[in-house]
């Protein structure tokens, strides 16, 4: 039995197959100036520093992110996590979004990694 999990191993890192990732995170952006709190579905409170980033844990499914700005806009955006839309570095899945003054930009997988990658 294990020779043959030795060999699938093998052959799905041959055909260049990837692991899944071990966690995942919404990858939160901010695009402004200071710092915002933001929120996933009602949990602990998150701060998002101003022109950087954090990660909530998160996985795929619908959810509510809820985010108030220093200049105390309050807003919610329903995000809609899919699987297939998951972009996986460094064993780690990630969605991104990017906080706006008054809304919430959802990132494709493409500017996602780039996000990720070039944030470290």
């Amino acid at each position: 039995m294990g020779r043959t999990l030795a060999l699938c191993a093998g052959l799905l890192a041959a055909a260049g197959a990837a692991a899944p990732p071990g966690t995942t995170v919404l990858h939160v952006s901010s695009h402004l100036a200071r710092n915002a709190r933001v929120w996933l579905d009602g949990g602990k409170p998150v701060a998002a520093p101003g022109y950087g980033s954090t990660t909530l844990p998160a996985k795929a499914g619908h959810h509510l992110l809820k985010v108030t700005t220093a200049a105390g806009v309050t807003y919610q955006a329903p995000l809609d996590l899919k699987p297939e839309a998951l972009m996986t570095w460094r064993g780690r899945g990630y969605w991104c979004v990017n906080l706006l003054e008054r809304s919430l930009e959802t990132y494709s997988t493409e500017d996602c990694e780039e996000d990720v990658t070039d944030a470290g």
